[in-house]
């Protein structure tokens, strides 16, 4: 009998392929990372982009994974004959939802934070004081009257804010004048 749950591989690579990293990893760049080779040759921007996000506290992620020269062996696994991985990273502002700044780099320049089997801590630059105020109070009995005359209701027809219009009002119903009562078209079909 075959199993309700079957294993499905959507991704090509596993973590001990492909440089080790999976999309989504919590990574960081490693201690030194800007006296690397290919920080030297990167283009400054690249290189101050990495800065800006080393000294940021927010949690990077991996993005992409890619082989630096695809393997075309054919029908082999794809990952087999290439020569080296480079990493897309970026920066989490909330769970799912990025920057929209992605950096590539090669991945020796990083190194995974955590063991990434759970959720990331929020940095502290996401952080907010907290005004809850979990300390119950007895509630004060409110009074129905309004404690001012500015505050009572007023009806167009009576500004004074006494409320007489309401008191003169007819106990039956009012016949006006040149009204008439609509006939049902139901009439005919209710016996």
């Amino acid at each position: 009998m075959n199993s309700k749950f079957d294993t499905i591989f959507e991704s090509n690579f596993n973590r001990f392929q492909g440089g080790g990293f999976l999309t989504g990893d919590i990574v960081k760049l490693i201690d030194g990372w800007n006296s690397n080779d290919w920080c030297k040759s990167a283009p400054q921007q690249v290189v101050d982009k990495l800065k800006e996000m080393d000294d940021s506290d927010l949690v990077m992620r991996v993005s992409v994974v890619k082989a630096v020269r695809p393997g075309v062996q054919g029908s082999v696994q794809q990952d087999q004959g290439v020569s080296d991985f480079h990493v897309d990273i970026t920066q989490e502002m909330a769970p799912g939802r990025y920057t929209g700044v992605f950096v590539t780099v090669p991945q020796e320049m990083i190194e995974l934070n955590g063991d990434n089997t759970s959720l990331a801590e929020i940095p502290d630059s996401l952080r907010r004081e907290d005004d809850v105020d979990v300390k119950p109070k007895e509630l004060e009995q409110e009074s129905a009257e309004p404690e001012n005359d500015a505050e009572k209701f007023t009806h167009p027809k009576n500004q004074t804010g006494t409320g007489e219009y309401y008191k003169n009002l007819p106990e039956e119903d009012t016949k006006l004048d040149g009204a008439s009562g609509a006939e049902s078209y139901t009439a005919g079909y209710i016996s």
